[in-house]
Parts: structure tokens; C-alpha cells; sequence
């Protein structure tokens, strides 16, 4: 059986509650009497099957379940004022709003180097980029909160449409002055002695960088795990040790006193924009399109690695 659908009023209670972390506050802001909130957090727990909150000498406390709910709840608040923001633009007449999503890599070099040619270009008045991880990218296009996404990983959907914005290799970045730094290349093996700064095995950077080192019949050994490329980037100005990432990401990173060297026999990592076939594709996403291979092209001549621009549709 399916759980019954809870009601705006009652998060909207849940919500003020955690926010004031008192029930007389709580009760005074949304003009109930106090018994009345306490009998409507009872059979909200009744609802929910769980206990919200304990008092613990005498102080209402909430419990790790109500945080991850409060959580979740102001997650989605979030973004139902921006949908209102949204919609009040459109209803002032500037529909010239571009909002799109991106995954760090892509986000860290590409899309900034990109989005400067679409606002010399005019090419829309407010720019949202959104930040996503990769499980989000579906539902982020499926119910229309972005015109588009930006990112390394392939997405096998039916109702996703795909295209190539430019290939390239895996790089090693390490501190400029590093014994490694001069090199043309470097294989996985010859990183064994190193401290490496890399990803679990199933994120995407993991699978490309794991699939690598196949390759070349060497072990990956990972002394500091990340999440995000930002972090393995920091580590490495840091000098805790050195990573490997699509040279996407390292594109301008010797202006951070690092140098990036790319990896023999490297996989190759493409760079994608996604978008849903059930909603018309905007102008503005082929003008990405475009500055990011305009980009790709740009950067294709660095040292950090080869990018090669992919110019079919």
C-alpha cells in the first residue's frame, strides 16, 4: 500500500519547528495555539511511523531522522522559490533565462571559459548553472529544471539526447616543481612511489582512471579518496600528493603552480551536453554547444593533455 501523501501544512509545520526549535515560537509564527502544533507534530509521527523530537532537559530536541527530513525539506523549499523566481521573470516579460547544469569536471574550466563567450555574445540577460552530481542529470532534464547538461558521463536514455563536445586524455597534476613535471608523458606504473590523491572506483573519474591503469597492467594504489575534482585539486596546491584527472579539469592549472602531464595510453574521456527530446531545444543551448567547442579548440594546443573538439551534430 502505497504511504499516504503528506500535506503542505503539515511541512510547513514540520519546517517552522525545526527552524525555531521551540514549539511556543513555532505555534506564536503560525498563529495556532501551542496544543494544537503538539497534537499536529503527534500525528505527523503517527503518519510517518517515527519519533521527530525528544526533550532533553527540558529543550525540544529533534531527532536524526527529523534532521534528515529538515534536510530534504529545505532542499526542495529552495527550489520551489527559485521556480517562482523563474516564473515571475517570465510573467515580467524576461524570458531571456538560461538555466543549465553542469558536473564539476566540465564546470571547473569549460563551462566559465564558455559562459564568458555566451554574455559577450548576448546570447541571454540571467545565466543558472547549476552544480549536479551525475545521478541527478536525468530528472534535472526529465522535468524541465535545466535546458541542458554539461558533463563527462554518457547517459544511455531514450528520451536524452546526446552530443559530442570534445574528447581528451587523462592527465597527472602534480606541484610545478615536481621531479615529474618536465615529462612528455608518464604511465601508471611509474606513479607507484607517488602519494596519489584519486576517486572510488565507482565514480566516473574512478571507472576512466581504473580502466587506465588496466591498460598498462598497473595497480592503482589511492593513499587520499575525493569527490570532487575541486578537492583533488586543492590537495595537490597543497603538495599532499599528486592525482589524475580528464584534462578538462586541469585546463589553467599551472596559473595554481601546478603542472599537469598526460597519462600513456590514456582512455579517452568525452565531453558531452545532454538534453530532453520532449522539450524543444533552445537556441541557447547550440550557442553552448558551440563556445564549448570553441573552447576545446582553444585549449587543444596545452600542455595539460590533448582535447580534441568533436564538430558533429
Amino acid at each position: 500500500m502505497a504511504n499516504p501523501k503528506l500535506k503542505e501544512r503539515q511541512i510547513e509545520i514540520f519546517r517552522i519547528v525545526m527552524a525555531t526549535n521551540s514549539l511556543t515560537a513555532a505555534a506564536r509564527h503560525l498563529g495556532v495555539s501551542q496544543p494544537n502544533l503538539s497534537i499536529a507534530i503527534k500525528r505527523l509521527e503517527d503518519q510517518l511511523g517515527i519519533a521527530l523530537f525528544g526533550r532533553i532537559g527540558g529543550k525540544l530536541v529533534p531527532t536524526q531522522e527529523a534532521q534528515l527530513i529538515f534536510e530534504e525539506v529545505e532542499r526542495v523549499h529552495q527550489q520551489a522559490e527559485m521556480l517562482s523566481d523563474s516564473i515571475y521573470s517570465i510573467a515580467r516579460g524576461n524570458a531571456s533565462t538560461f538555466r543549465f547544469g553542469a558536473t564539476p569536471s566540465i564546470g571547473m574550466r569549460l563551462i566559465p571559459k564558455a559562459l564568458r563567450r555566451l554574455q559577450l555574445a548576448g546570447a541571454a540577460g540571467t545565466y543558472y548553472c547549476d552544480s549536479l552530481p551525475q545521478r541527478d542529470i536525468r530528472d534535472y532534464l526529465l522535468f524541465g529544471r535545466g535546458t541542458c547538461v554539461a558533463t563527462i558521463a554518457r547517459i544511455d536514455d531514450p528520451v536524452i539526447e546526446t552530443t559530442a563536445i570534445a574528447e581528451a586524455g587523462l592527465v597527472c597534476v602534480m606541484p610545478a616543481d615536481h621531479r615529474l613535471a618536465s615529462r612528455a608523458s608518464i604511465s601508471p606504473a611509474e606513479l607507484s612511489e607517488e602519494t596519489l590523491i584519486s576517486f572510488g572506483s565507482t565514480t566516473t573519474h574512478g571507472l576512466y582512471i581504473d580502466e587506465t591503469y588496466r591498460r598498462s597492467g598497473a595497480v592503482r594504489n589511492t593513499a587520499v579518496y575525493v569527490h570532487f575534482v575541486e578537492a583533488a585539486l586543492s590537495f595537490v596546491a597543497e603538495r599532499i600528493g599528486v592525482t589524475i584527472l580528464d584534462a578538462f579539469s586541469a585546463i589553467d592549472c599551472a596559473t595554481a603552480g601546478m603542472a599537469a602531464v598526460p597519462i600513456a595510453n590514456s582512455v579517452s574521456v568525452s565531453a558531452y551536453v545532454h538534453t530532453s527530446r520532449l522539450r524543444p531545444r533552445p537556441t541557447t543551448v547550440e550557442s553552448l554547444i558551440m563556445a564549448l567547442r570553441d573552447v576545446a579548440l582553444t585549449e587543444s594546443n596545452f600542455t595539460n593533455g590533448i582535447i580534441n573538439p568533436c564538430n558533429d551534430p
